[in-house]
């Protein structure tokens, strides 16, 4: 029989309940997963469960929305630092993007993989805060780019960035021969070669 977690003093059941989602909808997918599964993985009752979340579409939505304001509390301040050089702010945040990455990769995943479930007002939040995060890493490769660089030069560079740094969640293996720093520190270098590259007048725009 599950214990009583919502009585035990200091739990944040809310909390409890996005994580054990969260992992579950990453493992078992979200159409697969019944709102009994889990709340027997965090130790509650269903009734327990609806008092915190009115169904798994709201839970999703909670889950998500809490990562990507983390995720942007976390790196918006770095990559808008005006006090440092563009490019040593671009370093810091693919750096805590990896890292971040890694260390909620569940979390992370599950948002991607079921950003279908959520309502369109809850997919505008969602996006729109992955809007902003994008634009600020547009801007700061914009600071390293030459003044007179054509702004579509600079948006194909920031889609190749954000492709590159955002598809290592999906292979990453913490028990593999590098660690995330040891791929963060390879990939710094590559966003450095691409954003160099373009600078360099190397990557072209197709126009059709």
């Amino acid at each position: 029989m599950a214990r009583n977690l919502g009585l035990e003093a200091g739990v944040d059941v809310a909390e409890q309940i996005r994580v054990e989602a969260a992992r579950l909808f990453h493992q078992r997918g979200y159409g697969m997963t019944t709102i009994r599964e889990i709340a027997d993985a965090v130790g509650i009752s269903s009734s327990t469960m609806y008092h915190h979340y009115r169904n798994k579409q709201d839970l999703l939505f909670a889950i998500s929305l809490q990562f990507m304001r983390e995720f942007n509390d976390a790196i918006l301040p770095v990559l808008t630092d005006s006090t440092r050089a563009p490019q040593d702010r671009l370093d810091e945040a693919i750096t805590l993007h990896l890292q971040i990455s890694s260390a909620r990769n569940a979390e992370l995943l599950s948002i991607r993989g079921n950003r279908g479930a959520l309502s369109p007002i809850q997919l505008k939040t969602i996006v729109d805060l992955q809007s902003t995060y994008q634009r600020a890493v547009r801007d700061t490769v914009a600071a390293i780019r030459d003044p007179g660089s054509a702004t579509t030069d600079v948006e194909i560079t920031t889609l190749a960035l954000m492709d590159l740094i955002n598809g290592v969640c999906q292979w990453f293996d913490p028990s593999g021969r590098l660690s995330i720093d040891a791929i963060a520190d390879r990939y710094r270098s590559i966003a450095r070669s691409i954003v160099n590259c373009a600078s360099d007048g190397m990557l072209t725009t197709v126009e059709n």
